[in-house]
């Protein structure tokens, strides 16, 4: 990198009128030189230089093109990691604002790939923070970002899950179906990454609130509810989700039997021969049935 011709702190400036090129071979095929400039020789070029190339690449999140958008999304990590997370997070947070949703979305993979290169805890603070502010688009950015990170870093959340708790428990109380949709989502990224690791009391709270949305009928929601529950299943043990549903498999109202007996036969496909301990037992002389915590012990 220090023997290239043109220098490193020379070519960059040059590479920054061509990202705006409306060819989308040379806007992809740019962006990821940018994106192997900022990876390897990235203390060739000032930090306001990077700062310019990050405004320039925010327009990039508009591309019709997937790669383009994709490389643009993966520049953004390799730049954080090179000038520090916070003046590009805040970049990235300010463009949760806008409008179009193609652009928010990609931002918000673009603020997990950050959190992925420069560590979470660069990140989770001014995600929360900026969750304070009282507006639809920019919330539900927030959410999608803690879902994309807890799936990038999986077994790292471990660290973060007490921190986070509390903006879930918000979003999964919201009015708003497309915050509980997205919450039921980050609880379930969340969940699946970080079983056996002593966050169960964490993850059964969040159960507790997400369990009130199995009667949703927008597909989008009941899907990312049940993605929740399967992932509360791996955390919390299938025994747990057991007792849950017991309550409801017999009950009066066929719509309440569908949903409760949809979420069996899904725990009983995943987990049959781990059930066998939390069974009730069933006295026929008496019609009725008990379950003692010992049983479920030995």
């Amino acid at each position: 990198m220090s023997k290239m011709t043109p220098p490193i702190k020379d070519l960059l400036p040059r590479l920054t009128p061509i990202l705006r090129n409306r060819h989308e071979k040379v806007q992809e095929n740019s962006i990821e030189l940018v994106g192997r400039i900022a990876d390897r020789g990235a203390e060739h070029v000032g930090a306001r230089e990077w700062m310019r190339i990050c405004f320039e690449l925010l327009e990039m999140l508009k591309a019709n093109k997937k790669a383009i958008r994709r490389a643009t999304v993966s520049t953004f990590g390799y730049i954080a990691k090179a000038i520090g997370p916070s003046d590009v997070l805040a970049t990235l947070l300010n463009n949760l604002k806008v409008q179009e949703r193609q652009n928010r979305v990609c931002t918000t993979v673009a603020i997990a790939i950050v959190a992925e290169s420069c560590a979470p805890f660069t990140v989770i603070p001014a995600l929360m923070n900026e969750y304070k502010v009282p507006e639809l688009n920019v919330q539900n950015g927030v959410l999608k970002s803690m879902s994309f990170m807890f799936e990038y870093i999986s077994e790292m959340g471990k660290d973060y899950i007490y921190s986070v708790v509390p903006l879930l428990e918000d979003a999964l109380m919201d009015r708003d179906l497309v915050h509980r949709q997205t919450a039921a989502t980050a609880v379930s990224h969340l969940a699946l990454g970080v079983p056996g690791m002593g966050c169960e009391d964490a993850f059964l709270h969040l159960l507790n609130l997400v369990w009130p949305n199995i009667f949703e009928t927008s597909p989008h929601v009941i899907n990312a509810v049940m993605s929740a529950i399967e992932g509360c299943r791996v955390a919390v043990g299938p025994g747990v989700i057991l007792q849950y549903v017991l309550q409801g498999l017999f009950h009066p109202a066929k719509r309440v039997r569908q949903v409760y007996w949809k979420i069996y036969n899904n725990l009983y496909i995943a987990s049959q021969e781990a059930l066998v301990a939390y069974y009730p037992k069933v006295h026929l002389d008496k019609q009725r049935s008990t379950l003692h915590e010992l049983d479920m012990m030995i």
